[in-house]
């Protein structure tokens, strides 16, 4: 909702130009006419406003309406009260009191208007801005009472309404001071709170004028208060007709700041108040004990105030600094009290060591991506209660990161071990959430060491080493892990600068037709020549994608493999060329953009180019994947899911895709011929395949017995040792040339 309007002095639509001009006609035939011309203005005017607040309640429909309706009975009743106090009536002279009952009854309206729409804003317990108007009001009464009251009371003529008299205007100084806490409190300023703070300070004007007159003797000159009223009834109406008073009771956040201001506005008061009883002493013991009191009050208000202030603050501050130190969302302390709370550990007495546990839940990314981050911030909640349900009250247990929990504890390996078991047997159980009943499980890492970033680094590389066992799997941290964390920090350091150094080599394997057993696309593999080692991918390709070199490494291995297709095409070999590509690389959106410019580069069709992916893609980021895929399929390279029959891939997925070609990975191909399932099950993958329609590649074929079984089963392509293992392209083209 929009609520950012003009302010009240900017005619900005054809309402405030009407409005405008009424004013004006208004104002003119109040000062040209006498007191029976202005008393029909007067009692038109506030009618007319009185209807305007009402119709504009009915056709806005504020948020809160009970506040407007309020508003409309404060201004109804204050009619009636200026009326009476205006020109008496026998019922008034009867009960001196009345008009004041009515003025007293619209400020009580009026009040309740202004502290709901306060509370409604704030927090129902935060009564800062009433205990700061009740200050104003207390040195608004004070000052009222030397100057107004006091004074009248000498008089012979003093009655009751002279002490109300002299009231009005500190009420009005309180309300005056919750309007212009309420306008301060929203961004923009509200013209509504704008043209009510005007209607304000009018009423304070005329009450001030009506007992200034009241103390000394003159009769109050009706054409002016008339005026004064006049125009407060016309801003509030105003108030009521600006299209901003239906948001006045909307929550600000973050709650305003202007207590520094109040607190001096508070101090100037109080000064004024101790200084104005030097002009003139008390004029009888009544006076003193009135005065006594009130400056008092004061006194004693200011500082509860303070009080209240610095109580605030300290807790506000409490408050950050728990917030600082606790995952919002489960509030579990966070990672920044892993320090302390390790401390705490350290200090136990009993004769364990402390461990950490590093919990990671298993498949949350595919609950977060299915069902949105609303109900993935129900599983962390629920999982978090769980995990602290699973330990010891004295147990530790810190949000590190996302989906990963550390729990630090003083215990035995027996003990370690028992912990993290319950804690994998509590997540195995279902998670009932908001849209669906969900099954994560949890991997945990355990190791302790004499200090605690290394015990958290130690027990994450269990924790991952646990994960790589299966799923809902524990693992201790021991040197076998610690040597393999290390020989994969060496071969980190290793790869950076490998292309440069012309460390990597491209392979390249033949894939041929089952029927004429002719090459017709070579995969390119990448290999990596250290020291006279060569390394398979396997080595170092997990290592490149946890390290962000995959993508240098992958752009060249492109590169490379479509430059050696120009020159295999060149000895006359007609093939193609296959490139595997990384689960990183096809959430990066420049691929599409890097194999164009190849393409392009090297006058290759995209056709002539295929990209190998794995299941795990169509998993881990469908959205992501399937919008590269779709812009490499437009350009006509060919999207070749690898593996396939070992992950967890669906028809819809593979229907979704513009998969043009299947590999069937070669676990099966070891067994057929020797398995009848696995034959069965290389024919239904085969048929599925033609179904779709696609191409389908048979792995790992190393017997002609395997080959001839694979042609017999309609499955067009293959590849394997049978026909050639991966090679250099120098190989390839030295075949090709003894060929020919």
């Amino acid at each position: 909702m929009n609520t950012k309007v003009a302010a009240p002095f900017n005619v900005q639509s054809t309402r405030t130009a009407v409005l405008a001009a009424v004013i004006v006609v208004a104002t003119i035939v109040f000062l040209l006419g006498d007191a029976g011309v202005r008393m029909g203005v007067m009692v038109t005017v506030a009618v007319g406003s009185v209807l305007a607040i009402s119709g504009a309640i009915r056709r806005y429909r504020p948020d809160d309406s009970r506040c407007w309706w309020a508003l409309f009975g404060a201004s109804v009743v204050f009619l009636f009260g200026v009326s009476l106090r205006t020109e008496p009536s026998a019922l008034a002279h009867t009960f001196p009191l009345l008009p004041d009952l009515f003025t007293l009854t619209g400020y009580g309206l009026v009040g309740y208007a202004l502290s709901r729409w306060i509370r409604d804003r704030r927090s129902i317990d935060d009564i800062t801005p009433l205990v700061d108007a009740g200050l104003i009001f207390l040195g608004t009464l004070f000052l009222s009472w030397l100057l107004f009251i006091s004074p009248a009371l000498e008089s012979p003529r003093s009655s009751a309404s002279t002490v109300v008299n002299g009231v009005y205007p500190a009420i009005d100084a309180a309300l005056i001071t919750l309007t212009t806490y309420l306008l301060f409190s929203s961004k923009p300023r509200t013209a509504a709170l704008q043209w009510a703070l005007l209607a304000l300070v009018a009423v304070l004007v005329g009450d001030v004028s009506y007992a200034l007159a009241t103390t000394t003797g003159d009769t109050p000159s009706s054409g002016l208060l008339d005026a004064i009223y006049l125009f407060a009834y016309l801003s509030l109406a105003m108030a009521a007709l600006d299209p901003s008073m239906r948001t006045l009771s909307e929550p600000q956040t973050p709650a305003p700041a202007h207590s520094n201001r109040r607190v001096v506005f508070v101090v100037m008061l109080l000064v004024v108040c101790a200084t104005v009883p030097l002009l003139g002493s008390a004029v009888s013991s009544g006076d003193l004990v009135v005065r006594s009191l009130l400056l008092a009050s004061i006194l004693v208000g200011a500082f509860l105030r303070g009080e209240r202030a610095l109580t605030r603050v300290q807790t506000g501050k409490e408050h950050a600094k728990y917030l600082a130190a606790h995952d919002l969302l489960t509030g579990l302390p966070n990672r920044t009290m892993l320090d302390q709370e390790f401390a705490r550990h350290e200090r136990s007495q009993t004769p364990e060591r402390t461990c950490v546990l590093f919990v990671d839940l298993d498949n949350f990314k595919m609950v977060n991506d299915s069902y949105g981050h609303r109900v993935g911030d129900e599983l962390i909640i629920a999982a978090a209660r769980r995990i602290r349900a699973s330990v010891a009250a004295a147990d530790s247990v810190i949000r590190y990161a996302g989906d990963e929990f550390v729990v630090l504890t003083r215990r035995d390996r027996l003990g370690a071990e028992a912990m993290a078991r319950r804690i994998i047997d509590r997540m195995n159980e279902p998670f009932p959430l908001s849209a669906a009943t969900a099954y994560v499980t949890a991997s945990v890492g355990i190791a302790d060491a004499d200090r605690l970033h290394d015990a958290i680094r130690e027990a994450d590389t269990a924790m991952y080493h646990a994960k790589s066992l299966g799923a809902a799997r524990y693992a201790f941290f021991d040197e076998s892990l610690r040597a393999r964390a290390t020989s994969a920090i060496e071969t980190a350091t290793a790869l950076r600068g490998a292309i440069r150094r012309g460390e990597l080599e491209v392979y390249y394997q033949p894939i041929v037709d089952t029927a004429s057993r002719t090459t017709v696309v070579y995969e390119a593999l990448v290999r990596w020549n250290r020291h006279g080692r060569v390394r398979t991918p396997n080595d170092f390709i997990p290592i490149a994608e946890s390290t962000n070199l995959i993508k240098e490494i992958g752009e060249w291995v492109l590169h490379t493999a479509i430059l050696d297709l120009v020159t295999l095409r060149a000895n006359g070999q007609n093939v193609t060329m296959s490139v595997n590509v990384s689960p990183m690389q096809l959430r990066d959106d420049s691929l599409p953009v890097i194999v164009g410019r190849l393409l392009e580069l090297y006058g290759v069709r995209g056709s002539d180019l295929a990209l190998e992916i794995t299941e795990s893609v169509l998993i881990d980021d469908m959205g992501t994947a399937k919008s590269i895929l779709d812009r490499l399929a437009a350009m006509g390279v060919l999207i070749v899911l690898d593996d396939f029959g070992i992950g967890y891939s669906s028809l819809n997925r593979l229907r979704a895709m513009p998969i043009a070609l299947l590999k069937i990975d070669k676990s099966f191909v070891h067994e057929i011929g020797r398995s009848e399932s696995d034959t069965q099950l290389i024919r239904a993958i085969v048929a599925m395949a033609s179904a779709l329609p696609v191409a389908t590649v048979a792995e790992g074929v190393e017997t002609e017995e395997q080959a001839a079984i694979i042609e017999a089963l309609d499955c067009r392509f293959a590849q394997g040792f049978l026909f050639g293992r991966p090679a250099p392209i120098a190989h390839w083209l030295l075949e090709s040339a003894e060929r020919r």
